[in-house]
Order: C-alpha cells, then sequence, then structure tokens
C-alpha cells in the first residue's frame, strides 16, 4: 500500500476520479508549490539568482530523470516534448540509400512520422501490421532484413496500454547491430524503466503524463556509445569549445566538433519553469518506487478487467489478456452511436476518461478500486 501522504498529493482532485493519465497527468501538491515558489523567487530576484539559473536546475531535472531511469546524467539530455526525442536518429543518424527502417501500424504518429521524410533519401520504412493495439515483437523480428538499421516503436501503445517485448526485441537488435528507438511516455512514471536493464538505444518520453509534470518539458536518453554517431539537429553553444578556434572577427569559422554526450544536444534557454516542476515530480516517484507504483496500478487495473468481464457488455477490450503487457491502461471499442451519452453520464458521475471513438481508462497510484465501481455502474447504465 502507498503511503497516504502521497495519495493525499492529489487531494485537490475533491471527490473526482481522473481515469486519463495517458491523455493528461496532473501534478502532485508538492509540485504545485514548486512552480509557485520558483515564480515568485525568481520575480524576487529580478532573475539573478544562481539557484534559479537555467544551468542548475537543468542539472537537477536531469539527474531526477537518471536516478528514475538508472541511467547516467551524461546519456540524458532534456526535450519539449517526446516527439523532439524520438526525432533525434531520423534527423542525425547517417543512412545509405537501401537501408531500412522499421515501425508498426498502429503505432502512435511521433515514432513513424519522423523517419517518412528519409524516404526521399533512398531510405525504405517498412510497415509491420499491428492488431488490436498490439505491437508483436516476433513480428518485428521476423521483417529485419540485412539492411536493417533501426527500429522505432512505443513501449506502451497509447490505444491500448500493450507494452511491447523490449527484452526480447532489444536482445536481437544488439545482435545484429540494429539501433532499437523508444518512445516511453505511455509507460514512464507508471512502471518500471531502467535504461541499465532494458536494451535500448534511445529513449524518449515527455514528462506531462505518467511522470506527473507539465506540457514543454521532457527527456531523451542515449546509450553511451551512440551519441557520437548523431549529427545535432541544432546547433548553437553546444559546439566543443576546447577544440574550437576562437576566431576575433570570425572570418575563418572551422567545421565544428562536438561533446560525445548528452550536452552535443543542448542548446539555447529551456524551460526552466517546468524543469524545476518535472524535477520534483520524479524526486516524489523516486521516494515511491516505481515497483511500488506498478503493483497499485495492477491492483486496480486486474479489477477494472475483472469487473469489466464480469458485466458482459457488448464492448471489445484492446491489446492482450497476459498480465506481463499490461502498462495500467485499458481500452475497449464500443458502439459509437453511445458515445455522447457516455461523455455526458461521465460527466455528471465526475469521472475523467477518453472517450473517442475508443473509450480509454489509463490510471496512476492515486486511482482506487471504488473509482472503478463507479466507472462500471455508468458503463453498464450507458452500455
Amino acid at each position: 500500500m502507498i503511503a497516504k501522504a502521497y495519495r493525499d498529493e492529489f487531494s485537490y482532485m475533491n471527490g473526482r476520479a481522473y481515469l486519463d493519465v495517458s491523455t493528461m497527468g496532473m501534478v502532485p501538491e508538492r509540485s504545485r508549490r514548486r512552480a509557485r515558489t520558483y515564480l515568485d523567487d525568481f520575480t524576487m530576484a529580478l532573475g539573478r539568482s544562481d539557484a534559479l539559473s537555467g544551468r542548475q536546475i537543468m542539472q537537477e531535472a536531469k539527474q531526477a530523470v537518471a536516478a528514475l531511469i538508472h541511467a547516467s546524467p551524461e546519456d540524458v539530455f532534456l526535450t519539449r516534448n517526446t516527439t523532439e526525442g524520438n526525432n533525434l536518429l531520423a534527423r542525425g543518424l547517417p543512412l545509405a540509400p537501401g537501408d531500412e527502417v522499421i515501425v508498426c501500424s498502429g503505432d502512435f504518429p511521433a515514432v513513424y512520422m519522423p523517419w517518412t521524410t528519409r524516404q526521399a533519401e533512398g531510405i525504405r520504412l517498412t510497415v509491420v501490421p499491428g492488431h488490436d493495439g498490439v505491437v508483436d515483437a516476433e513480428a518485428l523480428i521476423a521483417a529485419i532484413s540485412e539492411r536493417t538499421r533501426v527500429i522505432a516503436l512505443s513501449l506502451a501503445q497509447s490505444s491500448s496500454g500493450y507494452v511491447a517485448d523490449i527484452l526480447r526485441l532489444g536482445a536481437v537488435c544488439r545482435q545484429r547491430g540494429i539501433l532499437l528507438s523508444v518512445d516511453a511516455i505511455q509507460a514512464m512514471g507508471r512502471m518500471p524503466v531502467y535504461v541499465d536493464a532494458l536494451p535500448v538505444d534511445v529513449l524518449a518520453s515527455g514528462s506531462f503524463k505518467g511522470m506527473l509534470g507539465v506540457m514543454g518539458i521532457g527527456f531523451c536518453y542515449v546509450r553511451h556509445g551512440v551519441m557520437p554517431r548523431i549529427a545535432p539537429a541544432v546547433v548553437s553553444g553546444n559546439i566543443d569549445w576546447s577544440v574550437y578556434p576562437m576566431e576575433k572577427d570570425f572570418h575563418a569559422l572551422a567545421v565544428p566538433s562536438f561533446p560525445p554526450d548528452s550536452r552535443r544536444m543542448e542548446t539555447g534557454t529551456g524551460n526552466v519553469y517546468g524543469m524545476a516542476v518535472m524535477a520534483e515530480s520524479l524526486h516524489m516517484l523516486s521516494e515511491i518506487g516505481l515497483e511500488a507504483i506498478q503493483k497499485q496500478i495492477r491492483t486496480v487495473e486486474s479489477y477494472y478487467r475483472q469487473q469489466l468481464a464480469a458485466a458482459c457488455l457488448p464492448v471489445h477490450v484492446l491489446g492482450s489478456k497476459e498480465p506481463a503487457t499490461w502498462s495500467g491502461t485499458v481500452s475497449f471499442t464500443y458502439d459509437p452511436r453511445k458515445k455522447e451519452a457516455l461523455s455526458l453520464a461521465l460527466q455528471e458521475a465526475e469521472i475523467y476518461a477518453a472517450v473517442r471513438d475508443i473509450f480509454r481508462v489509463s490510471l496512476h497510484y492515486y486511482n482506487t478500486c471504488d473509482e472503478i465501481d463507479r466507472l462500471m455502474d455508468v458503463l453498464s447504465r450507458v452500455l
């Protein structure tokens, strides 16, 4: 059981059942306080404080990310969002005509769309069919050819919550010298995602969902040794100043070289406010422990799946019945004619979930089985 003090971080919900973290995560009370304090301190100091500087808070945020995913801070850089990290290889990895990138149909567009532009260079984009929100690792492996250079996919699917077998897929990629790029936003903060145990080369996530941060800030992890292979998409102060000729008149600038670690990707002024809020939320998640969070989410998810099955509603649940593939998100298709009535009934019951062509519930550690009972009452009446 997760301590009451951590559940009370969301007491401002005041009885509302928030079951939609896959769309937008809510910020814990301590992070709300950090946001207010940061803005108050910044304005009172007129922005002139080392403790409020971008560099210091950026380092805090990088260290918080690194601690959460078991990485070195030198292998982590901060981004605006998951998409920026997903674009890293597509924008900066040298490839030759005929080289192949494998993606999966049904995956989130931000995973595969960055690679579509590389087709103009003769890069082959192979799409492996998905079904019911399932991304089958064996199907991806079967699609590998001698020219495969990258496989890109989501760790947990946005549509279904299905968790791909990254251990199996990543092991094969390592054996064959293929880079594995993973979008982790639907998994981060809700289950253990430890890069020292996962054979991934690039892992990206925004902070505003399961990481309980805000929009406009995220991170990208790149495995040590892979970073030097990637050309930065943006060039500014991220060059290696130790070898750069400081020409006073700048008439003879050399072609720049870049540091081998995450500094090669860090340019310009970032979202310092967002970094501060994200760091505070990640400190809390690390305190609770991702294993404890996953256990609580799994308890409520299992209860929900049991209640859905017992109710015998006319719905089709996506994903898999195997608990090892669960991430805390449960989606089903239903009669689309019931969409408006379902949305209204949930609103009246103060229950927040994603009501689209697919109905999706996504959980975090603060959700309870009592909230599932309230939800099932609405679903049984409407569907």
